[in-house]
């Protein structure tokens, strides 16, 4: 399984590298939250709240929901596998391409796995299909907004599927670890503090706030739904210092949140526009990262910017061709030091 961040493996350190294969709020994290897990450090002499109440009801308040409707787990992806064990679905199936560990988690648990092509160039999913292809106990899995193509399903999108996935008796998994960052804001599955019957939304600390090293994801659903999916996770799946970090998220996202994102729009539009003046094909999209075609194939580009200490995420193992690459969108001083160093490369090697 490939994904971004991956810079332990070149032997670096962090500070040497501007690392565009990942995707997190690079506005963050909050001081505040830092010093809430700081703080919590403190008390690694106790096991942590097993059955995370204060995080739960913080969450719960932000998200208008009760705190029976939520769970937390080691990251989304540790939540990923927990609702395929709570669920044993029949079959795990998504829109492709998206991200790797849907289809990794259902291999490990030996789960049928379907992917329904998304055609390029744009990418858009064929929601005509789904009625002929869900079946009684499937999970679909869709990504809101997707990784890595940044396309959002809008509000008419999701009730489509949404009557779909009842209609044919199966459940419905939305990841929604990006949606707190796209611009115009996303839809979400959550709404009005419920959920559409056999429905879970996930959502990511990770990517919001900037903590991929604390691991925290949460889940949201229906009560009975939560309790299966805590029983099949570890006793305690969060560390007491990011349950603290996430705490503090839960009780102030606002207004870090609206200022990322606003910040992160603007960005986004100089990144994608000085691409294509590069001679890249970037789609359009919604949250803090972008796919293009590069003018040269994705791991010779990769192999160019890398001396630089610049990386990027290519994209064959998300079932794309060579020339996709998927671009994070970082700061206005990182996002300019990338299109200077492709600017002096492309002069260089006339790609």
């Amino acid at each position: 399984m490939i994904h971004g961040g991956m810079i332990y493996r070149l032997g670096v350190q962090p500070s040497e590298v501007l690392d565009f294969s990942s995707n997190v709020n690079p506005y963050g994290p909050p001081e505040g939250a830092l010093s809430a897990a700081h703080a919590a450090l403190q008390r690694t002499n106790l096991y942590p709240d097993q059955d995370q109440t204060a995080l739960r009801e913080a969450f719960a308040k932000w998200l208008g929901v009760e705190p029976g409707m939520t769970c937390f787990g080691n990251g989304a992806s540790d939540l990923i596998g927990a609702v395929m064990m709570a669920l044993q679905p029949q079959r795990v199936i998504t829109f492709s391409p998206t991200f790797g560990e849907y289809q990794a988690w259902a291999t490990r648990l030996r789960i049928p796995f379907i992917q329904i092509p998304m055609a390029a160039p744009s990418f858009e999913p064929p929601l005509e299909e789904l009625p002929q292809l869900l079946n009684s106990g499937d999970l679909l899995i869709i990504c809101q907004p997707n990784n890595p193509t940044g396309r959002a399903y809008s509000d008419g999108e999701l009730k489509e599927i949404t009557a779909a996935c009842q209609d044919a008796g199966a459940y419905l998994l939305a990841d929604e670890c990006f949606i707190n960052l796209t611009w115009p804001p996303a839809c979400s599955i959550v709404a009005d503090g419920s959920l559409p019957p056999n429905t879970i939304a996930l959502r990511a600390f990770t990517k919001d706030f900037s903590a991929p090293g604390l691991r925290v994801g949460a889940a949201v659903a229906e009560p009975e739904t939560i309790s299966l999916i805590r029983k099949a996770l570890q006793p305690w799946p969060l560390n007491c210092a990011g349950e603290a970090f996430a705490i503090w998220c839960s009780l102030n996202p606002e207004p870090f949140l609206q200022n990322s994102r606003e910040k992160l729009a603007a960005e986004r539009e100089y990144l994608s526009s000085s691409l294509h003046s590069l001679g890249f094909e970037p789609l359009k999209s919604q949250v803090n990262f972008i796919l293009s075609k590069s003018p040269c194939e994705g791991e010779v580009l990769l192999g160019l910017l890398r001396p630089r200490g610049i990386l990027i995420r290519t994209c064959e193992s998300f079932g794309l061709n060579r020339r996709y690459v998927r671009i994070a969108v970082k700061n206005d001083e990182a996002n300019r030091t990338i299109i200077d160093a492709i600017k002096d490369l492309r002069d260089h090697f006339n790609f």
